[in-house]
């Protein structure tokens, strides 16, 4: 006799732990051999990349590297020059003990806090701190009963979902460009610094193939040619596109994209007239996609046997899942009080967020920070940058339809816009953009496994036709489960007197079961 009784498991995602932990660093260096000596810092900048975040020894290591862009004053007739430094790192953080098999470790890594102190006109010690968001992920493992019908076993079945655990692609590219300076522009003695920022990344997928789309905006610092100690900022905009082909790529699949770039170079060129007004630039980016395979299981609500007693198990799971992706503009604005030494012209506006913070409603979120604004600026004194924080919160409308729901927003400042009054103050507007990303929990019962199994009692006759006075709340399941017959045979006996859900149409006649 077929018995029709197996198991398996299901693995579903949970969230470790997620923490927050400081990393300070300190880099005492001297200039190298090519830079002229220090008459004065202007700006420094710190920027942690992440090379390898992995799982081992019961802990979670995150390393790295710190890359220091320190524009200075120079003792020649107070020209700006730039110089940079890269310092490796590495932090770790232990993982409950309770925690075993296979799990992954992501890490999300920012620069906080950045001092820097001139020692003599060669040498500089840097302090900063690094702000590491670990998030860890593993899963665990469920036993559920197999729905394997056959003619002695039938199931009461649904269907179970749920966002599969994350993995992490990653990948690199380099861009080159030429971007030629508009009319308004100087010539370009030498360029002193530059940076380039990416804006939030449009992602279209398809079967196996992900379009990543976006634009870089490219600020380069120039020197005016034969104009020395006279700068301006040039700051220009070129598109980036990446096509990622990968097999786990599904245009249904719950994807996240973030693009990071390094390695960037900036040159001038001479233009078809002869005259130094085109920027070359090359960089490099890191794309990392978070993809989560969304899972589905046919899973047994109850059961039952034709030939047996048996008792069945019942489970539960929270099953997790992404409910919605929504991106909102919105604005931050602030009136600066009059800086020292006062600013003349504005060179450049830049700004960072290290971190949102999100606070639920009953009609959405509201999500909160401060932007870093850092303005570049000509003064009596010489060229200065003036760090100012400009608070934001911003509520989003959300429908918070399922009882367990999480956020998660990420917002990305696109553009400064200062406005500098006469007296040395300044409005600033900051134009971000937030994403802001709702995960639900859904409970759902199930069967694990079968116990006390006994072979029921022979019927003498095998082949009996009973007419049955169905109850109001009864439905074709529990008349099936009752008499120990196939469901579907109950419906084909009975045509038109059962919904598509198994429930009954009629309840005053009698049902027709054939044994």
């Amino acid at each position: 006799m077929k018995i029709g009784i197996s198991t398996y498991e299901l693995l579903i995602p949970k969230k470790v732990f997620s923490s927050k932990i400081d990393k300070e660093l300190e880099f005492d260096s001297p200039l190298p051999e090519y830079c002229p000596d220090i008459a004065r810092i202007v700006k420094v900048d710190c920027t942690p990349f992440i090379e390898n975040c992995e799982v081992n020894d019961g802990k979670a290591t995150v390393t790295g590297k710190a890359v220091y862009d320190v524009l200075y004053e120079t003792d020649y007739k107070n020209r700006l020059r730039c110089c940079n430094f890269t310092q490796e790192f590495n932090q770790s953080i232990p993982i409950p003990r309770n925690e075993s098999g296979d799990i992954s470790a992501f890490c999300k890594i920012v620069c906080e806090k950045i001092g820097c102190k001139l020692l003599s006109p060669r040498r500089l010690i840097i302090k900063s701190t690094l702000n590491a968001h670990f998030e860890i992920e593993g899963e665990t493992a469920i036993k559920a009963l197999e729905v394997n019908e056959d003619k002695e076993t039938f199931f009461r079945k649904k269907t179970i979902g749920f966002d599969g655990r994350t993995m992490l692609h990653e990948n690199t590219y380099r861009f080159d460009d030429t971007l030629s300076l508009a009319q308004s522009e100087k010539c370009i003695g030498e360029i002193v610094c530059g940076n380039i920022s990416l804006q939030s990344p449009q992602v279209t997928l398809s079967p196996g193939r992900a379009e990543i789309k976006t634009s870089a905006t490219v600020h380069t610092l120039c020197e005016e040619e034969n104009n020395e100690g006279r700068y301006y900022m040039s700051v220009k905009t070129l598109p980036v596109n990446i096509e990622y082909n990968n097999e786990a790529i599904e245009d249904y699949k719950n994807i996240s994209v973030t693009l990071e770039p390094f390695d960037t170079e900036f040159s001038p060129e001479l233009d078809q007239y002869g005259e130094s007004r085109v920027i070359k630039t090359a960089f490099s980016v890191k794309m990392c996609m978070k993809i989560n395979e969304p899972k589905a299981y046919t899973v047994a609500e109850d059961m039952f046997e034709k030939d047996f007693d048996s008792i069945p198990v019942v489970t539960s799971a929270i099953l997790p899942h992404l409910a919605s992706k929504n991106e909102t503009s919105f604005s931050a604005e602030a009136k600066l009080a009059p800086m020292m030494p006062k600013p003349e012209i504005l060179l450049d506006s830049s700004a960072r967020d290290y971190g949102s913070v999100v606070e639920m409603n009953d009609e959405g979120v509201t999500v909160s920070g401060a932007f870093t604004v850092t303005l570049l600026a000509e003064t009596a004194e010489g060229i200065q940058s003036f760090d100012h924080s400009i608070p934001y919160n911003q509520f989003i409308p959300l429908d918070f339809s399922h009882e367990k729901t999480s956020i998660v927003a990420d917002t990305t400042p696109v553009e400064v816009i200062p406005t500098l009054h006469s007296d040395g103050s300044a409005t600033i507007r900051v134009i971000a953009t937030s994403q802001v990303y709702m995960y639900n929990e859904s409970e759902e019962t199930f069967i694990s496994e079968v116990t006390k199994r006994t072979a029921s009692q022979k019927r003498e006759d095998d082949s009996m036709l009973i007419y049955f006075f169905p109850q109001k709340d009864e439905d074709l399941w529990s008349i099936a489960k009752h008499y120990r017959v196939n469901p579907e045979s109950v419906i084909f006996a009975n045509p038109n007197r059962f919904d598509g859900m198994g429930s009954l149409l009629e309840s005053e006649k009698p049902i027709l079961i054939k044994i």
